[in-house]
């Protein structure tokens, strides 16, 4: 079997999310030869053909992005951080006694959150900043969202609401999935899968991304780009086309596309 996953996608996988979610409003690019040893590197061969909905321009997802900051006193707690009036924090943060520390904690802390569903927290430890970003999905939704928080003794502040740290984006013209069913996901029947050829040449490949933008650099050491890669035949392939023999300025179409899930 030549599906190969990314390394962010299986940490994704194995934290809660779905295949249907990681590459809603996504798009497939097809190359020519061999696909790379893992889906973190960078690609090879010829880019032949974007596919995306009735080969329509793909619009990246950008997630609204905001902060809180940690200052004060370096004793206490941190006691909840919200988003839109919702805690995501699950429970008190007992400062560190350093806020660099501390906000590394708070940050772990909403990521481990069973209840946090909609957002991501990361902090480099600097000057006690906790960003929070929404996760894929909302888009624009999240833009306005107030960001806040309570504390005892120590002092958190300077709260940057969603969309004003980054402005949140809607993606336009991605790829979907329909519902999962025996085993196997499948592309949304009701939309048309297709791409104007940009080169000549034989396809042998496919890579699955995400919704959000990725030029598909090295992604080894950061793991943060959902991909799925695949070979490409006429038949008893991970993507069977009609024929792998591509012509510039041809549009292309998918008309299947499943990804199975192994009962074994």
């Amino acid at each position: 079997m030549a599906i190969r996953l990314s390394t962010a996608l299986r940490n994704f996988i194995l934290e809660g999310g779905s295949l249907k979610q990681a590459f809603a409003n996504g798009k497939l690019k097809l190359y020519t030869g061999s696909q790379p040893t893992t889906a973190d590197l960078a690609p090879t061969g010829t880019l032949l053909c974007t596919y995306t909905v009735s080969s329509g321009a793909h619009t990246a997802e950008v997630s609204a992005t905001g902060s809180l900051t940690i200052s004060g006193t370096t004793s206490g707690s941190i006691d909840t951080v919200t988003v839109n009036s919702v805690d995501i924090l699950g429970g008190a943060v007992t400062h560190t006694g350093n806020h660099n520390t501390t906000a590394t904690a708070v940050a772990a802390a909403i990521n481990n959150n069973p209840k946090n569903f909609m957002f991501v927290a990361s902090s480099t430890g600097a000057s006690g900043v906790v960003t929070i970003k929404a996760k894929p999905g909302l888009g624009t939704l999240g833009n306005g969202w107030a960001v806040s928080a309570t504390a005892t003794t120590a002092t958190v502040g300077t709260f940057v609401n969603l969309g004003s740290g980054v402005a949140g984006v809607n993606p336009a013209n991605g790829l979907r999935f329909g519902d999962a069913a025996s085993g196997a996901l499948v592309k949304d029947t009701s939309q048309a899968w297709t791409g104007v050829a940009a080169a000549t040449g034989t396809a042998g490949w496919f890579r699955l991304l995400g919704a959000v933008a990725d030029d598909e650099s090295d992604d080894t050491t950061n793991n943060l780009f959902h991909r799925l890669d695949g070979n490409v035949a006429t038949s008893g392939a991970n993507l069977n086309l009609t024929s792998t023999s591509i012509a510039s300025g041809a549009t292309q179409t998918i008309s299947t596309f499943s990804v199975t899930c192994p009962a074994a």
